[in-house]
C-alpha cells in the first residue's frame, strides 16, 4: 500500500513538474527570445528609395535600429511598426508607396527583432517603450518632421500604436492591423492553436511566468483598455477575416470600443499578417485615403 501511494505521489509530482516546465518554456517563447530573430532581407534601395540608417536607445538601454526615408519638403511623418517575430522589412515592402504622397517614413525593429538589440520582447509592453524611444529620437533629431505624426502598426505594432496614441495627443491618427483585443485572450488563443491544451490551469500559469519576466502586468496595456482614449483622433482598424491567431471578432470588439472617428475593414480571404497581400490595390488605396484625410 505504501509503495502504491509513493508511486501515485511520484506521478503527481512528475506531472506538476512537467506542467511548470511547459508553462515556463511557453512564456519564454511568447516573449520572443533573441534566438527566434528573423534576419532582414528587404532594404529601401531595392525600391530605389534613398534612406538613412538610424540608431537610438530606449529608456532601459536597448539599442534600436531602423530607417528614416525623408521627404525634405514635408512636415508629416508616419512611423511604422512590424508584427510579432517579424522585422521592419516585412512592413516596409507593403507601405513604402506612401512616400510618394509626400510623407517622411520611419521604420524600426522592435527589440530582439531584426537588427535591434535586446534579449526579449513582450507582446506589447516593451514594444511600447521602443516606440516611445523612436518618437523621442524623431523629435530630437528631426523636429521639422514632427508637425504631424501618424502611426501604423501590424500585430503587436498595432498594440503599441494604440497604447501610445491613447496617452500622446501629438499622434494625429492610427492605422492598426491585426492587433489583439486583450493580452490574456491572445495568450490563451496562441496556446490553444499551437498546443491544443486546456485553458485552465495552464494559461493562468503561463501568464504568471510572463508577469514574472516583466515589471508590470501586460494586460493593462491591452488595446481594449486604451483604444477609446484616442478619440476624437481617428483610428483605422484592419484585420484578416480568416486570421486564426487573432480572430476577426476581436477587431469588431475593438471597433465597438473605439470612439469617433473610426473605421474598420475586415479583409475577405486574408489570414494573419496577409491583409496587404490579399487586399492588393484596395489595401493601398484605403491607406492612402486614410492618411490623406487625417494626417
Amino acid at each position: 500500500m505504501i509503495a502504491v501511494t509513493f508511486t501515485i505521489l511520484a506521478v503527481i509530482l512528475l506531472l506538476v513538474l512537467l506542467t511548470v516546465l511547459f508553462c515556463m518554456r511557453t512564456a519564454k517563447k511568447l516573449l520572443l527570445s533573441v534566438s527566434s530573430r528573423k534576419a532582414l532581407d528587404v532594404w529601401p534601395d531595392q525600391y530605389k528609395l534613398p534612406y538613412e540608417n538610424i540608431y537610438f536607445k530606449t529608456e532601459d538601454g536597448v539599442l534600436i535600429k531602423g530607417w528614416f526615408i525623408a521627404n525634405p519638403s514635408s512636415e508629416k511623418t508616419i512611423i511604422f511598426m512590424h508584427g510579432w517575430g517579424m522585422n521592419r522589412g516585412d512592413v516596409f515592402k507593403d507601405t513604402y508607396f506612401l512616400h510618394d504622397l509626400g510623407y517622411n517614413l520611419m521604420y524600426f525593429d522592435f527589440r530582439s527583432c531584426g537588427e535591434s538589440g535586446g534579449k526579449n520582447g513582450s507582446i506589447g509592453y516593451l514594444e511600447l517603450k521602443d516606440l516611445q524611444a523612436a518618437l523621442a529620437f524623431l523629435k530630437e533629431t528631426r523636429p521639422f518632421a514632427c508637425v504631424s505624426i501618424g502611426l501604423y502598426g501590424l500585430s503587436i505594432g498595432g498594440v503599441a500604436a494604440i497604447c501610445e496614441a491613447a496617452q500622446n495627443p501629438e499622434i494625429k491618427c492610427v492605422v492598426s492591423e491585426g492587433a489583439y483585443y486583450s493580452f490574456r485572450r491572445v495568450v490563451s488563443r496562441w496556446v490553444w492553436v499551437h498546443y491544443k491544451v486546456p485553458n485552465f490551469p495552464l494559461v493562468p500559469l503561463i501568464l504568471h511566468y510572463i508577469r514574472r519576466s516583466l515589471p508590470v502586468n501586460p494586460e493593462q496595456y491591452s488595446p481594449k483598455y486604451n483604444i477609446s482614449k484616442i478619440a476624437p483622433r481617428p483610428v483605422f482598424i484592419i484585420h484578416g477575416r480568416y486570421d486564426s491567431a487573432v480572430p476577426a471578432a476581436q477587431a469588431k470588439m475593438l471597433f465597438k470600443r473605439a470612439g469617433e472617428a473610426k473605421e474598420v475593414w475586415l479583409v475577405p480571404g486574408a489570414k494573419q499578417n496577409k491583409c496587404a497581400e490579399v487586399g492588393g490595390f484596395e489595401y493601398k488605396q484605403r491607406l492612402m485615403d486614410f492618411y490623406k484625410q487625417y494626417l
